[in-house]
């Protein structure tokens, strides 16, 4: 291939001007001659005579010279100029794609060079934008495109009574059978429960997350055991349900994955468990924030109808089906639900009127992600349009620039097409390094996410940069290439030689290009109106949340979970023997002042509900369910949940004497509204156990999580109704991570076998309450910040470049007797427009879009007239900033320099 650098050198030979503009000249002279020369070949002209017709119109040195000098001068001196005779050669015919696109992608990479700062800045937006939507897109794709890793996942569904937010909820073992049984469009039912127990070895226990279900579990989800069997019908009964199937993280943790483990007897809760299996390290065990951890270990349910824990009523099961091949979702939903209403005839006393729901399995398990998953794919989308409008300015910058060039290029016969060409391959092979670029950041930014979200955010932490995100991220870079690569080239296609060459040096700000730019800075300002303005309210909302009075004092105080299970925890009295003794050795730490133990606390992810019988009231469907705590005496004081009415429980309290209940105050006035509920009679659970006086009356807690409100509440002795699973409470003066250890070792000196997991302050419980919102928050201010810079980045080059463009403009304004607060006023009302006109589209904008923050927000308006304020001043406040260089260097202009220009 001819060099053509060297043959238009020589044909031109020494240019009068500096050597870096040579430099550019050549450059562009060698690609039009070589594209030429291209055409030429391409439509039958040997190769010698290809190269001379190409290089042809170079021949004539003089009036090369006087075409390059009439590009280069003002029209004061182009105009003197006698103008070029030269008609350029129109093409010759259809050139190879491939050998111009290589020649074009050759050219643009050394344009790139040439220039690179303008390079750098663009590639790095380019990265922002493009590595934020990978990011986000990858969490997306893990969470909602990637299916179920199960056979058939769009079958599989949860079954139960429908919750007020639409999902399944627990049914009972006996109600589960009588649906299996009955129901006809389920290819199989399986039912699961949470099971933590305490597996010890060598010596030491630890607390495992595992999960019961009944023998047709694995079967339905289409999974099979790694290693070993699956379960058997024949085991899932009261004296066989021991024997269990580990992950394969646990295998290799505490088995070191060893194949013999299989078959091996293992000592948990004091009793003996088989292995039988491993799962693959593929499996996907089923996480949710309605329901269960990711599991390490399965067991079998083990019920029969005899057991009392498995009656109709007994609501701690989880139904989980597959649909029969080709049944609708709603035929299913129909079936079950007149399954329900058969029942609810036969047994009135133990169903209420709710109707059943068929949920889909992928539903219940990331649906509720969805809103945000959307949610933050349009902020990123935004930041990529941000992005894309900058580097669209800096493309329309550095045309002005390069106008004449291409001019001349097109004076000596390069069409309009091909010089659109030219710059759309630069756009391209610029978002194709961008994209590179932020493919990487990506790479390095999901871990940071799956490591920031919640734990309730199922699925997140599959994550990953799969084949779909980089084939994503390809389309992504050459979409953005368009996007931002368009206007730059549309504006090349309409440049007018003869205009371009003898046209006007002296430049107005009322050029095409600039107005083009300008209405860019305008999209720019609109569209960090809208994210700010989600990121305000976001952080307002977050803000009025954890500002939420909890019902409790969570400052200074620690806790702790315990588990005491197997034969030595078997009876209650020794069950309560140890927790009186660890509260004692709790209480006697330094700096702490009070200790207590209790079933369960609020916010602490748990619940327990009981049914709730007043004496005097037949039972029935309409009795409430109540959320139940059975704490040692010093309970409230630790938490600092104050007493109403009445009193608190004492040590005496205890099995055989007679027994008491503490209510909540909305049970109180919920149960009893026209009367007093100190010294009434109550039941709990199923009506077979004592009727319980009630003694007190203490105020509410939001135990599910600070925005939704108090539940029905009620508190019971540990003492007479003791927990085997429990977490200590402290409150201390003291470091509650040096508490902590202390803790422990207090806990272990009276009972080794007993594991201590979940320690945690409980301010940090109420924090991690408000995880999603707070996720959400964080990467809406995160995304706005980078949109903040990019605007002003933005906002400072136009200004910047409007200042250059009119330098002789000031000038004469000086000359003629303006005062520098006038030259003020001009360049600060020509950027205040600009801003003014975004900040106006970005809040109609704002007030359409935040209406799909209205599920994340918290007593919040998505309207809030302070948020839109505050951003409109903040925005204003940066442009305003933004201006500042511009400004200096327009008071710098001296008007001797500035005319002497012309």
């Amino acid at each position: 291939m001819p060099d053509w650098k060297a043959r238009v050198r020589a044909r031109v030979g020494p240019l009068p001007v500096d050597p870096a503009r040579e430099a550019d000249i050549i450059d562009e002279l060698a690609q039009h001659a070589g594209d030429h020369h291209a055409e030429l070949v391409a439509s039958g002209v040997p190769d010698r005579e290809a190269v001379e017709q190409a290089l042809a119109p170079l021949s004539d040195r003089a009036r090369v010279a006087a075409e390059i000098a009439r590009a280069d001068c003002p029209r004061g001196v182009a105009a003197r100029l006698k103008p070029s005779r030269y008609e350029p050669a129109p093409p010759a015919g259809s050139a190879n794609l491939l050998v111009d696109l290589a020649r074009d992608v050759r050219y643009a990479a050394r344009l790139l060079q040439r220039a690179p700062g303008f390079t750098a800045i663009a590639l790095v937006t380019l990265a922002l934008g493009i590595g934020a939507n990978a990011a986000i897109f990858s969490v997306l794709n893990a969470v909602l495109l990637r299916p179920l890793p199960y056979a058939d996942p769009d079958r599989l569904v949860v079954v139960g009574e429908r919750n007020p937010d639409g999902s399944a909820s627990n049914t009972g073992y006996t109600t589960f059978l009588d649906w299996r049984e009955r129901a006809r469009g389920f290819e199989e039912l399986a039912m699961i429960r949470s099971w933590i127990p305490t597996l010890m070895t060598n010596g030491e226990p630890e607390r495992i997350s595992g999960m019961r279900v009944t023998a047709n579990f694995f079967h339905m989800l289409g999974v099979k055991p790694a290693i070993g069997r699956d379960f058997t019908a024949a085991e899932d009964t009261p004296s066989l349900w021991r024997v269990v199937v580990l992950s394969d993280g646990l295998w290799r943790r505490r088995f070191a994955a060893d194949p013999s483990a299989v078959g091996r007897v293992i000592m948990m809760n004091d009793r003996p468990y088989s292995i039988v299996g491993v799962m693959p390290a593929s499996f996907e065990p089923l996480i949710s924030e309605h329901y269960y951890q990711r599991a390490e270990m399965w067991a079998l349910v083990g019920y029969d109808r005899s057991q009392p824990f498995a009656c109709r009523s007994c609501q701690h099961l989880k139904a989980i089906g597959r649909l029969k091949a080709g049944t609708p979702l709603e035929t299913a939903r129909a079936d079950i639900d007149a399954v329900q209403a058969e029942l609810r005839r036969e047994y009135p006393r133990d169903y209420p009127p709710d109707p059943i729901t068929v949920v889909p399995l992928r539903d219940e398990l990331v649906g509720r992600m969805r809103p945000t998953l959307a949610l933050l794919m349009g902020a990123v989308g935004v930041v990529l349009l941000i992005a894309c409008a900058n580097v669209a300015n800096l493309l329309l910058a550095r045309m002005a620039s390069r106008e004449r060039d291409l001019a001349l290029r097109a004076a000596l016969g390069a069409g309009r097409a091909r010089l659109v060409r030219q710059l759309m391959v630069e756009s391209e092979l610029l978002a194709l390094a961008g994209g590179a670029l932020g493919v990487a950041f990506s790479a390095a930014a999901v871990p940071l996410l799956t490591h920031a979200a919640p734990a309730s955010m199922s699925r997140l932490a599959a994550a990953s940069l799969d084949v779909r995100v980089l084939g994503f991220s390809l389309a992504l870079s050459l979409s953005t290439a368009l996007m931002f690569g368009l206007l730059p080239a549309i504006r090349a296609s309409q440049i007018d030689p003869q205009r371009s060459l003898h046209g006007d040096g002296r430049k107005t700000a009322h050029a095409p290009t600039s107005v083009a730019r300008r209405l860019l800075v305008a999209a720019d300002v609109a569209m960090a109106v809208v994210l700010l303005i989600g990121a305000g309210l976001m952080i307002k909302s977050v803000g009025r949340l954890l500002g939420v009075q909890p019902g409790f004092d969570p400052d200074r105080v620690l806790t702790m979970q315990i588990s005491m299970v197997g034969n030595a925890y078997a009876k209650d009295e020794a069950v309560l023997a140890k927790t009186d003794e660890m509260v004692a050795r709790l209480r006697a730490l330094p700096g702490v002042e009070a200790a207590a133990a209790a079933g369960q606390i609020p916010l602490g992810g748990n619940g327990d509900t009981w049914g709730f019988h007043v004496e005097g009231r037949p039972p029935g469907p309409q009795d409430p369910s109540v959320e139940r705590y059975s704490v040692t005496p010093e309970y409230f004081s630790v938490m600092r949940i104050p007493l109403l009415r009445g009193r608190l429980f004492t040590d005496a309290d205890r099995a055989g004497v007679e027994h008491v209940i503490i209510l909540g105050e909305q049970t109180a006035r919920g149960v009893f509204p026209n009367g007093d509920p100190l010294g009434q009679h109550v039941k709990i659970g199923g009506t077979e156990g004592p009727w319980r006086t009630i003694v007190g009356i203490v105020g509410d807690v939001r135990h599910r999580a600070l925005s939704a409100p108090p539940t029905m509440q009620m508190y019971l002795p540990q003492g007479q109704v003791t927990d085997s699973y429990l977490t200590m409470v402290m409150r201390a003066n003291g470091d509650l991570a040096t508490l902590a250890g202390e803790a422990r070792r207090a806990i272990w000196s009276v009972a080794k076998d007993v594991p201590v997991y979940e320690v945690a302050p409980l301010a940090d419980l109420v924090s991690r309450s408000v995880g999603p919102r707070r996720f959400v928050m964080v990467l809406l201010e995160l995304f706005g910040a980078v949109a903040l810079l990019m605007t002003a980045i933005g906002v400072y080059g136009v200004i910047a470049y409007s200042v250059t463009e009119r330098t002789r403009e000031i000038g004469i304004r000086a000359a003629l007797g303006a005062a520098p607060r006038d030259i003020v006023r001009l360049i600060v009302g020509g950027g205040l427009m600009v801003v003014g006109t975004g900040l106006a589209i970005g809040v109609l904008a704002a007030l359409a879009a935040t209406r799909f923050l209205e599920g994340s927000l918290y007593n919040v308006s998505a309207t809030d007239p302070m948020t839109f304020v505050a951003v409109a001043g903040v925005l204003l406040l940066v442009a305003l900033a933004a201006q500042g260089v511009p400004i200096a260097r327009a008071m710098r202009v001296d008007p001797t320099v500035a005319l002497r220009q012309e």
